[in-house]
């Protein structure tokens, strides 16, 4: 926070008399005051969605799947044996 505070003292014995439009622009320089800059608002998150497991009932693996898995793995590595011995020439 800036606070800004002016005095103003008379002279004794003035020298010289200012004009009152230099007045005027010296007291509005003076009364300048910065005002506080707003604090920063956090944007609202919303909460995390959270979905309930069953309790009551395990999770179970897929036999099915994990079976189809394993035989499309042999039937391609079979395939690539295949393909790497099909160049192979056999002389005799």
């Amino acid at each position: 926070m800036i606070i800004v505070a002016t005095i103003k003292m008379e002279p004794a014995a003035p020298e010289h008399v200012e004009e009152p439009e230099e007045q005027e622009l010296v007291e509005q320089e003076e009364v300048k005051v910065k005002k506080p800059r707003a604090k920063r608002v956090p944007k609202a998150k919303p909460p995390p969605v959270v979905v309930p497991a069953p309790a009551d009932i395990p999770p179970r693996a897929d036999a099915e799947f994990w079976r189809d898995m394993l035989i499309t793995k042999r039937e391609m590595e079979k395939a690539e044996t295949r393909a790497r011995y099909s160049n192979l020439v056999i002389l005799k």
